[in-house]
Formats: structure tokens, sequence, C-alpha cells
């Protein structure tokens, strides 16, 4: 009964990783996602620009096929 209920709880976690939507500029924009030559577990930034002009800096981590995947995001100045 006891590994039952762990298995419903469990069932009822969400564990998307790619919960935050890249902009048109973002490098993984489209499905795409681009070959960099780093270090796998690596992360670096990116500036981009939503479409209304607004700042943001993505983070990145560099996967094992060292493709990129879209960390974060944090939203650092408004263009007015």
């Amino acid at each position: 009964m006891k590994y039952l209920i762990f298995l419903l709880a469990l069932a009822g976690c969400s564990t998307t990783t790619d919960s935050i939507k890249p902009f048109p500029a973002s490098l993984t924009y489209g499905g795409r996602s681009p070959i960099v030559n780093a270090p796998v577990g690596s992360s670096f930034s990116y500036d981009v620009r939503d479409e209304f002009g607004d700042r943001y800096q993505e983070l990145y981590e560099v996967k094992a096929d060292h493709t990129v995947r879209l960390v974060t995001r944090f939203k650092y100045s408004r263009s007015f």
C-alpha cells in the first residue's frame, strides 16, 4: 500500500526542464541548438532582446552532445 501511495505521489510531479520558452533571438529558438566547443556541463551567458526591446541575459548549459540548453533568463533593463 505504501508503495502505491509513493507511486501516485511521484506521478503527480512534473519534471520538465524546458519550461523557459526561447525568444526569436535566443540560441535555442525554433528547436535549434548550436554545437559549441566548450566543456560538457559548463555554462555561458548570452544577451538577447525580446519583441518589445527589453534586454535579457540568458544562461545556457552545455549538454553531453555539445549542444546547449536554456537554463534561466534574467531581465536586466527596459527600453523606453
